[in-house]
Parts: C-alpha cells; structure tokens; sequence
C-alpha cells in the first residue's frame, strides 16, 4: 500500500497543463487531397529512429462511406512528418481482408499506439469479423524495413481475442525487457476492461500471454475506451475515456511504473483531464495521442472537427519545461 501511495502522487506536473497552444500541428485530408475528402479519427504517431520520421497512422473514413462517422468498413493510412507540422498521406498501410472467413474482413480500425520494435513499425488494430462489425479480435500489422512500402503485413489470426468485443488497440516497447505489451480495451460478463498482454516474439500469435485486467472501472463510469498509451521517462502512461452512467464522458489519465500495473490516477485527487488542458472543439470525446521520441514528451494530438461534417486532428507541443 505505501508504494501505491508513493506512486499515486508524481513529483513531476501535468503536462497537459503546458501545452504551446499557440502553436498547431494540423492533419487533415479535405475534397483537393489525394484519398478525397476524408475523416480522421483514433490514430497512433511514432518516431522511427532509423528513417528520422514521425509515423502517423489512422483510420481514415471517406465523407462519401454511408457508415460516416463510424469506422466500419475502413482501413488505417500512414502519414509521414519530420517535425509533426507538414505530413506527408502515403496510402493505406493495413487493408481490411479480402476474403471470406478472414477474421477483419469487415473493417481495421482503432490503432491507439503503435511501436518500433528491432527497426520494424508493429500497429495493432481492432478487427471487424462480421458484417454487424461484430466479434471483433486484435490484428497484429507490420512494416517492411521501408515503413513507406504499402501496404503492411499482418499476422494471420488474432493476437488477443477474448469473449467480448476487443477494440481501442495499443502496443507500448520498453526496450529494456525486450517484449512489446499490448492493451485494449474489452467487453465481457465483467463488462468493460482494460487489459494488457506481452511477447517477446510478437508473430507468433500463441506467444502471447493471456490478457488480464490492469486497471479498476470506477462505479459511475459505463463504458471505457483506451485513447493513449505511451511509455514516458521509464513509466506506463494509459489514456482512458470514461462513459459516466449520468453525465458526459472525460478523460483518465492513469499511470504505472510496471507494464501489468496497477495503474492510478496520475495526480493526486484528479483522475480526469481538465477542459482548459484541451482544444475547444473535439469530438468523440477527444480522441488524444501522446507523442513521445525517446521516452521524452513532445506533443499532443486530438481528434477535432474542421469543415462541414469533416473531422481530423489538431496536435499542440509541450513546453519544453514539461518534457
């Protein structure tokens, strides 16, 4: 319990009472884009050491897709950035499959936090199963050495499929114990959860370790959905958007210090963002990334609205005083 408590209560701030709002980093794809007017939602940004590029990776739903907002039926785009303000749109990195049985033949979606592991780009993803974008399981996709080479392979079977419906899907690296851990967020008899698995050789789908609960659902809250996830100055950070059971919804930010938890509350007394540490106009909830380059926070980015019924994303760096 004492080191729960010492934990509990960081010395360093909150950074997201230090963002440069006064700077913007926008991604956006509008009617004169190469894809077409499109919509951006949950997304993943990682720094690839070797290619010296910022790796952006979302679902990316066409304004035209009767299913718009809601990514069914979509596929996740890479983007490229060397300083997180002009990107670059590639095309699409992990394709929906093809055929019938193929267990996300019906959509990819939800890549919350990707990973560089041994030079590759891993990207997990939330796989749509049935035309009900139902029993979902997590894919495992992966770069070629050129992450700009598309599109990406993928493991092929789950990598994490549990009784209920398994989504929001993010891998965090720690090269120090030479595993990648993966969380999402899932649906059972329990009801909502946030769990984490591990593997030392991510490929091998039966590698993985059964996934189990690593945080605690508060009474009010209904429904969860895992937005971040990043590990920042040796310590696992998860960003969790919580459906209260009356009200609206907010955003928990919960931390670490061992990849299987417990995670708390990252400050004493304060579970949840606050509405000034955020742009004014996101939507569904504020999807929000953590941008990290070695282990050091470098921006955050939300999933706004733009023009008409378009949204995309609005990132914003910390200062430097909160790295």
């Amino acid at each position: 319990m004492a080191v729960l408590l010492l934990f509990q209560y960081p010395i360093w701030a909150d950074p997201f009472s230090n963002c440069d709002f006064t700077v913007s980093y926008i991604v956006e794809l509008n009617a004169q884009s190469q894809p077409g007017e499109s919509s951006l939602r949950e997304h993943s940004i990682v720094w690839h050491p070797l290619k010296k590029k910022y790796y952006l990776l979302t679902d990316v739903v066409p304004l035209k897709s009767k299913h718009h907002p809601n990514t069914y039926n979509t596929e996740i785009h890479l983007f490229s950035s060397s300083d997180l303000s002009n990107w670059t749109w590639h095309g699409v990195a992990i394709t929906k499959g093809t055929q019938a049985g193929d267990f996300d033949r019906f959509g990819v979606a939800s890549p919350v936090a990707a990973a560089v592991y041994n030079g590759i780009i891993y990207c997990p993803y939330s796989a749509r199963r049935t035309s009900q974008f139902s029993q979902r399981g997590v894919g495992l996709a992966y770069s070629h050495t050129d992450p700009e080479q598309l599109p990406w392979n993928k493991t092929k079977q789950p990598i994490s499929d549990l009784p209920g419906e398994d989504d929001d899907v993010a891998l965090v690296n720690d090269n120090t114990d030479h595993r990648l851990h993966l969380y999402h967020r899932t649906t059972g008899p329990k009801g909502y959860q946030i769990v984490h698995s591990e593997s030392k050789h991510p490929l091998k789908t039966n590698s993985w370790t059964k996934a189990v609960p690593v945080t605690v659902r508060p009474e009010e809250v209904r429904a969860q959905e895992l937005t971040g996830a990043a590990l920042i100055n040796g310590d696992y950070h998860l960003f969790v958007i919580e459906h209260f059971y009356q009200g609206g919804t907010k955003i928990a930010h919960l931390i670490a210090h061992n990849p299987e938890g417990p995670f708390v509350e990252f400050q004493k007394n304060q579970r949840y963002l606050k509405p000034k540490a955020q742009p004014a106009n996101i939507v569904f909830s504020g999807h929000i990334t953590p941008v990290v380059r070695n282990e050091k926070l470098e921006a955050f980015f939300w999933t706004v609205s733009q023009q008409g019924k378009r949204y995309g994303l609005l990132g914003h760096p910390v200062l430097k005083k909160s790295r």
